[in-house]
């Protein structure tokens, strides 16, 4: 029986939706929705899932909201400042030979748009050397296909070297399933993407969409009847209709928490650890010279076994345990001065002006023509995803802020249990009269740091 992930629960039933790890591996899933309302949640919610279980794959990141699961993963991050600059050094091949390897990677396009035709032709690149290995299953996750895989006359950063990755992005989508490549895209604007990438996706996660135009670009690509698009309009957040292949059976779910053969049939998929990031970084730069005579020399030796899993989990958990006792001694500065600058503040006041601009524009919509109307949204939404882009990382911070507050808040309330499950007597209470004295007042201190901790977590959603 094929392996499963959970991606949530579906709504009329609480019963598990669980997704077969073959299918999605190999498969092509798209996974649309309006802006806020969970298509960055679930595509990390499924790259989580399948990382957790040794599964590879490479994530393709227009805007670098995903290099943090490099933090919890071992991930390679391509980029500039990241592990390695393929557009200064290295090779797509090496690199694509270790991801099928067993090595996750995303690929930080954030870093390289200010030159278009170096980001174009990484992206390009590296599927091209992907499709070429012919491994056991990997896994490419494309997030926001508009910008890499344009439908003709539509915008993307990339400008005119966006046809480059549209081509190579739709030899994926219709090809690459013979390789043993699965696709992964999601898109807030459907009607934006390329026909022939969106008509490929057999698995659909829909979220919330309201825009006419892309809800029949759903209907009419997708195949999804009347009554279930009429229902797509009125989703809450994190809520989704899912069908296709990879499920059981369709329906409406809620999507979970997160914490990432021969040539003419689909090949068995296989988890596999991979080796040592810090091999990979060495492998994927070496010289060419020394890493064929060093291939060759390993081919003559007798193959190493692979590391065992359970080793690099347990160092895996140990860490995120020593990450979260160390922030423990600094909840009592939490939240930091960065998550009350005025820099901050004006952030958020820009952003919550674009969106009521959307807002407005909606409000307006029957007063123009349709193609103003699509003119201004597009316009009005790129200045929102700026912002957005911009507040993420105070986000991430506050997030982090709220766990280490939680964690120190119980740690204190623990104690003082402690304390209270001891024998009891005069000489012991003087003992511990400071000790509770001090307990109750950190923990006071904690709870209106928390507060204010949520208070700004509830500004920056």
């Amino acid at each position: 029986m094929s392996p499963r992930i959970e991606l949530g629960r579906f709504l009329d039933t609480e019963e598990s939706c669980e997704l077969s790890v073959d299918k999605l591996m190999t498969g092509r899933t798209a996974i649309i929705a309006k802006t806020g309302y969970g298509k960055s949640w679930t595509l990390r919610r499924i790259a989580e899932q399948l990382l957790d279980l040794g599964y590879p794959l490479g994530i393709i990141d227009p805007e670098g909201e995903h290099v943090s699961l490099a933090e919890a993963y071992d991930m390679l991050i391509i980029s500039p400042d990241g592990d390695v600059d393929l557009a200064k050094e290295g090779s797509p091949e090496r690199l694509a030979k270790a991801a099928v390897r067993g090595v996750s990677f995303v690929l930080d396009l954030s870093k390289y748009m200010t030159k278009p035709e170096v980001a174009a032709g990484l992206v390009a690149d590296v599927i091209k050397a992907l499709m070429d290995q012919k491994g056991d299953g990997f896994l490419v996750m494309v997030d926001e296909a508009r910008e890499l895989a344009p439908e003709r006359g539509a915008r993307s950063q990339l400008g005119k070297h966006a046809s480059t990755t549209e081509t190579w992005i739709t030899a994926l989508a219709t090809r690459g399933r013979k390789r043993g490549v699965g696709l992964v895209f999601t898109t807030q604007r459907p009607q934006l993407v390329s026909k022939t990438v969106l008509s490929q996706a057999e698995n659909k996660i829909v979220l919330r969409v309201e825009y006419n135009a892309d809800l029949a670009a759903i209907g009419k690509f997708l195949g999804l009847d009347k009554a279930v698009i009429r229902r797509i309009r009125r989703l809450n957040q994190g809520e989704a209709y899912i069908e296709g292949p990879f499920v059981d059976r369709a329906g409406f779910i809620r999507v979970g928490e997160v914490k990432t053969a021969h040539l003419g049939s689909t090949p068995q998929v296989k988890p596999r650890p991979p080796p040592s990031l810090s091999e990979v970084v060495s492998y994927i730069t070496a010289d060419l010279g020394r890493l064929v005579a060093a291939e060759e020399a390993a081919a003559e030796a007798e193959k190493p076994e692979a590391p065992p899993a359970e080793p690099r989990e347990k160092a895996r958990v140990e860490e995120k345990v020593r990450k979260i006792s160390v922030g423990l001694e600094s909840a009592f500065t939490m939240p930091s001065e960065r998550l009350t600058s005025p820099e901050l503040r004006d952030l958020l006041e820009e952003r919550n002006k674009a969106r009521k601009m959307l807002e407005l524009l909606e409000e307006s919509r029957e007063e123009m023509r349709e193609e103003v109307y699509e003119f201004l949204r597009e316009e009005y939404e790129r200045t929102l995803n700026e912002f957005e882009a911009k507040i993420a990382p105070y986000r991430r911070e506050a997030k982090i802020s709220e766990l280490v507050l939680e964690a120190a808040l119980k740690d204190r309330e623990l104690k003082l249990r402690f304390l209270d499950g001891q024998a009891r007597g005069f000489l012991y209470g003087i003992r511990t009269w400071r000790v509770r004295r001090r307990l109750e007042r950190e923990i006071r201190e904690l709870e209106e740091r928390l507060a204010r901790v949520r208070e700004i977590l509830s500004s920056l959603e």
